[in-house]
C-alpha cells in the first residue's frame, strides 16, 4: 500500500482525503477478501449482549422490543459515521438468533440496593460465572446493560448502575444502564419532563428527548472504548459549532440531540474511524486473539519546522502499521480533551505526524497509537515539553520505553556498573535490521533471536528479541542474576516461539531463566518441542537459570514454550537467553 505523506494544511483538507483514501483501500481489501457480511450474510464476529437484572426485580413485558430499538439505533449510528468517511460497514453486528437480537439473561444474587456504581467487578464475575459455557470473557466482545435504576417516591430517576468500556481489537467488555425511559423513539419528546441523579448528575432536570441523547450516548460512547478507542477531542477545529466528538468531553450527552432540538449532535472524530475501520468487528476477519506484532519504538522526535510541529517517528516491527494517531493534552488538562492527530504510514519502519504547537514549559502527555490492518493497536505514552526557546525535552521514566531515551538516560547515569552491556544493547537495537530468514543463512550457527520466527505469543505485552519489554525503563533488559544478555527471547508466561528449521541444524543451545525482580517462587515450566514431541522440560524459580543443550538433527519445527501452572500469569517473567543453533 504505497501512499504520499502530504503536509497538512490549515485546514487539515490533505490528510485528512489521505485518510479517506486508505479507509477506502482497507475496505477494498476488506472486500477483496469477503471479510465485510453483506446485508444478507450473517457476521462470524459478533457483539454478546447480556442483560443483568437484581434479585428483588421482574422483566417488563416490553423489555425486548425496547431493547431491540437501542441496539439497532446505536448501530445504525456506528455505520452512518463509518459510512460519512468512506468505510462500507452494516453497523455494530450483534449477535442474533431466529427471534430477533441473542439476550443472555442473568438475575443476580442481590438486592438492586446492594449494587453501586462501583460493583462492576462483582457484576461481571457473576455473569461469567453464569454464562462460562456460553460466553468467554477473553475472546468475546461484551455489552452488558442493567437494569440498576430505580423511580424514587418523589418521581425522579435514580440510576445506580457501573458506566465504563474497555476493549481492544481481541476482546472487550462494556456496562451501561437500562431505564423504561431508555428508546431512540423518544428522541424527539421535546415536550415531557423527568428529573434523574446519576454519578456525575444529581437531580437534573430535562426533557425525555434529552436523556435519551445522554443515555443512549452514553452506550455508543462505551461502546467505543469497547472496541478499543480512547477519550478524544477530534482534530483542532474539526467540529463546528453544531457538533461535537462522541469521545471527547461530554461528547455523550449529546447523542442525535437534533432530533429534539438541540445545540450539538456528536459525532466520531477522524481518529475515531481511522482506528475502526481495521477492527475486526467491523472487517470481520479473525481477531488477533494470540498473536501480536513486534514491536519497537526506537526514537520519536518533535522538531519546529516553520509554524508546524512535528513528530517523528522510529520503530522496528514484524507487520507495518496502516498509520498512526497521535493525541496530545497538556498533562493537567482532561483526557475527554486530547486533540488527535492523524497519519498514514508509506515507509516500514518511519512516519511523520504535524500536530498542533505546544504550550511552553507546561508537560504534554503523547500519546501514540500505532494501527495495524487485524484491528490490533500498538501504544506508547511519553511526557515531553517545550522550553521558550524551542527545545524539546522528554520527562524521564513515564510511559514506555523508547531506545532513545533509554540510551541518554542510561549515559548520563554515571553509577550503573552495567552502563556498557545496556548501551551496547540499546545501540544494536537502534539499527534498523529485519530478522533474518533461516531458509538463507550459510554459517555455521546463528543466535536464533536474531532470526525470524513463524509464530510467537506471550502472556502479557508483545512478543520482543533481544531485550524484555518496552513496558517501562526498568524493565527493559533480558537480566538475570545481575548479569545483561544481549541475545534472547521475552517469553512471559503462557508463551510460545516457533521456528521453521528444516532438519538443516545440530544442536540447540539456549538458557531458560526468570528475569530478575520475578517473584515467582513456584517457577515457570520452560519446554522444548520438536516435530511436535517434547524435548526437554524443566522447572526453573526465581534467580537460578538452567542451559539446555538439545540435539535437533531431525527436528523441522522447534517450539519453544513457558508455562505457569499457577493458573494466573502474574510476575511470570521468564526469558530464554543466548539461543544458538548449531550446524
Amino acid at each position: 500500500m504505497e501512499t504520499s505523506i502530504v503536509k497538512i494544511k490549515k485546514n487539515g483538507a490533505p490528510i485528512f482525503l489521505q485518510q479517506m483514501l486508505i479507509i477506502l483501500l482497507l475496505t477494498f481489501n476488506q472486500l477483496a477478501h469477503g471479510a465485510i457480511p453483506g446485508s444478507n450474510s450473517t457476521p462470524f464476529q459478533t457483539v454478546k449482549i447480556v442483560y443483568f437484572y437484581p434479585a428483588d426485580s421482574k422483566l417488563s413485558s416490553t423489555w425486548k422490543n425496547r431493547l431491540a430499538r437501542v441496539l439497532k439505533d446505536i448501530s445504525s449510528y456506528y455505520k452512518n459515521e463509518l459510512k460519512s468517511f468512506g468505510f462500507n460497514s452494516d453497523g455494530i453486528p450483534f449477535e442474533t438468533d431466529n427471534t430477533g437480537f441473542r439476550y443472555h439473561l442473568v438475575q443476580g444474587s442481590k438486592p438492586s440496593n446492594d449494587y453501586t456504581i462501583n460493583s462492576g467487578s462483582e457484576i461481571e464475575k457473576e455473569i461469567f460465572e453464569k454464562l462460562a459455557s456460553v460466553i468467554n470473557p477473553n475472546t468475546e466482545h461484551v455489552l452488558v446493560i442493567t437494569s440498576l435504576s430505580h423511580k424514587n417516591e418523589n418521581g425522579t430517576y435514580i440510576f445506580h448502575s457501573p458506566y465504563y468500556g474497555r476493549g481492544s481489537a481481541s476482546s472487550g467488555l462494556c456496562m451501561v444502564a437500562d431505564c423504561e425511559l431508555l428508546d431512540p423513539a423518544l428522541l424527539t419528546d421535546a415536550t415531557n419532563k423527568m428529573t434523574f441523579t446519576e454519578m456525575f448528575a444529581t437531580n437534573k432536570e430535562c426533557t425525555v428527548g434529552e436523556f435519551n441523547s445522554w443515555y443512549l450516548g452514553g452506550i455508543a460512547h462505551e461502546m467505543g472504548h469497547l472496541f478499543g478507542l480512547p477519550h478524544d477531542n477530534g482534530f483542532p477545529n474539526e467540529f463546528n459549532p453544531k457538533t461535537i466528538s462522541l469521545m471527547g468531553e461530554h461528547g455523550s450527552r449529546h447523542y442525535k440531540e437534533e432530533k429534539w432540538g438541540g445545540l450539538q449532535s456528536s459525532k466520531f472524530s477522524r481518529a475515531s474511524v481511522f482506528q475502526l475501520s481495521s477492527h475486526p468487528l467491523f472487517t470481520q476477519r479473525p481477531k488477533p486473539l494470540l498473536s501480536k506484532n513486534e514491536f519497537l519504538l526506537q526514537s520519536f522526535k518533535l522538531s519546529q519546522v516553520e509554524n508546524t510541529t512535528k513528530l517523528s517517528l522510529h520503530y522496528r516491527t514484524d507487520k507495518v502499521p496502516y498509520g498512526v494517531v497521535a493525541s496530545i493534552r497538556p498533562y493537567h488538562v482532561s483526557e475527554y480533551l486530547s486533540n488527535s492527530f492523524t497519519s498514514v504510514v508509506n515507509q516500514r519502519n518511519s512516519a511523520e505526524i504535524d500536530i498542533a504547537s505546544l504550550e511552553t514549559n507546561i508537560p504534554h502527555e503523547i500519546r501514540m497509537l500505532f494501527l495495524f490492518d487485524n484491528g490490533s493497536v500498538k501504544e506508547y505514552r511519553k511526557m515531553v515539553s517545550q522550553s521558550e526557546e524551542g527545545h524539546f525535552l522528554t520527562v524521564n521514566n513515564f510511559g514506555q520505553a523508547t531506545v532513545n531515551d533509554l540510551i541518554r538516560v542510561i549515559e548520563n547515569d554515571s553509577l550503573d556498573n552495567q552502563k556498557q552491556a545496556k548501551l551496547d544493547v540499546l545501540n544494536q537495537l537502534s539499527l534498523d535490521c529485519e530478522p533474518i530468514d533461516l531458509k538463507t543463512v550459510t554459517t555455521d550457527s546463528i543466535c536464533l533471536s536474531d532470526a525470524a520466527w513463524e509464530e510467537a505469543s506471550v502472556g502479557w505485552e508483545n512478543p520482543a528479541r533481544n531485550y524484555y519489554t518496552a513496558e517501562s525503563n526498568k524493565l527493559f533488559f533480558l537480566e538475570n542474576m545481575g548479569k545483561i544478555y544481549d541475545k534472547g527471547l521475552y517469553a512471559h508466561a503462557p508463551s510460545r516461539y516457533t521456528y521453521k528449521l528444516e532438519k538443516k541444524w545440530r544442536k540447540l543451545k539456549i538458557i531458560g531463566a526468570l528475569r530478575d525482580g520475578a517473584q515467582k517462587p513456584e517457577g515457570i515450566q520452560f519446554i522444548i518441542r520438536g516435530n511436535g514431541k517434547t524435548l526437554s522440560s524443566h522447572y526453573i524459580k526465581p534467580n537460578e537459570k538452567h542451559l539446555f543443550t538439545i540435539d535437533i538433527e531431525d527436528v523441522d519445527k522447534l517450539e519453544l514454550v513457558t508455562l505457569d501452572e499457577t493458573g494466573n500469569n502474574f510476575n511470570a517473567w521468564s526469558i530464554w537467553c543466548t539461543p544458538c543453533l548449531t550446524r
